[in-house]
Order: structure tokens, then sequence, then C-alpha cells
């Protein structure tokens, strides 16, 4: 019943918008869509990222972002912090994954307080080798379960490969207990190298 329309300028008036509904728009029009008036993005990360990554939509980039996604990729949440100077409130997740370095980077950023709502979640990691104390760092930024059943080799000193395996005895930590461990010690004694060997279906390797 409309004619006429599809290359004009569009300046909105919303200051709270559904990323999805910002993103119909720009595809509706082959001219700008000005959002300056946005002070909150809502819905999926990739929703928000993909509107951030447009050039067919001008004014963003210091809005808050209120996601709802459950389940979610580090590196799409980092993204995602670092296309705003808003707060990212991630409350709803409930699952991360990724590698345990890009993980890293969303805790950092939940502590800076840039990214908000971090803290309980299960992490699902998909390193094959870790540094011991890279995930235990991990580990010490959630209260939720991390998944390390990918790695294939934990590497680090006697005193990180211990915690990570007493992280996996106390279920902080899952999936250890058949990784290649390579251990940095220049010196170790024969009762520590042999509790990590007791603690691992895999060869151990000790620097020492």
């Amino acid at each position: 019943g409309i004619s006429g329309l599809g290359n004009e300028a569009v300046t909105i008036s919303d200051t709270e918008l559904a990323s999805s509904v910002l993103n119909t728009l720009d595809g509706n029009t082959s001219g700008a869509v000005n959002a300056a008036t946005v002070t909150t993005l809502t819905g999926t990360a990739a929703a928000a990222n993909t509107a951030y990554a447009s050039s067919g939509i001008t004014g963003l980039g210091n809005e808050a972002v209120t996601l709802s996604d459950t389940s979610l990729a580090s590196t799409v949440l980092n993204t995602l912090d670092g296309n705003t100077s808003g707060t990212v409130n991630a409350a709803t997740i409930t699952t991360l994954t990724g590698l345990a370095a890009d993980v890293n980077v969303a805790y950092v950023a939940n502590i800076a307080g840039t990214l908000t709502g971090l803290g309980d979640e299960s992490v699902t990691i998909s390193d094959t080798t870790i540094g011991a104390h890279v995930l235990n760092t991990l580990n010490g930024y959630t209260s939720g379960v991390v998944n390390a059943s990918s790695v294939l080799t934990l590497n680090g000193t006697y005193s990180d490969v211990n915690a990570s395996y007493a992280g996996n005895n106390s279920s902080t930590i899952s999936g250890l207990g058949n990784e290649a461990v390579t251990l940095s010690d220049l010196s170790i004694s024969a009762t520590n190298l042999s509790s990590i060997d007791a603690l691992t279906s895999g060869t151990v390797t000790s620097s020492a």
C-alpha cells in the first residue's frame, strides 16, 4: 500500500531498541539510519554486533547493551564489549565457550565494569594445550564448572598443575585425567612428580 520508499535516510527517536529491529530497518533502506538517540540496545550479541558493523547505521558507540543470550562464545562477547563504551549486561549468560585466554578477557572486563553480570556461569574451553596458571585463573573467575575435556596437554609448574587437578577433584574443573603433562620446574621432588603421575593417565614430562 506504500510505494517509493527504499533509499531515504532515517533518523529514529528510540532510546531503547532491539538490535534485530534496528538491523531490519537498516536493511529496508539504502540510506543512512541515524541511531544517535539510542541509549540501550537489547537482544543477542550477534544482532548487536551486526548493528555495530553496519556502515548504514550511524550514531552508535556509547550505548548500554542488555543481552538475551544464555550461551555465548567469548570472542563474540569481547567484540561487543569493544564496540561500545557503554556497559554490556551479560547476566543472562549461563555458559561461556572458547579459548581460556578469550574467556579470561571477558572476566577481566567484568571486573573493570565494562561488562557486568558474569561470575557464576559454566565455561567450556576449546584449548588442546593450556598453561595450568591460565586454567586456574579462569577457575577463579567463576563459581560455575570449567569443562576442560578438550585439553590434551597441561603445562606449568608443579604447584600450578597440582592446583588444576585439585580443582578437578573438587568439581570446579571437569574433564582432566588423561592429558599429557609437562612440568617446567627446574627442580622437583620424586614425591611430587609421582603425585602428578598418579593424577593423569597421560605421560608426565619434567624439565628437572
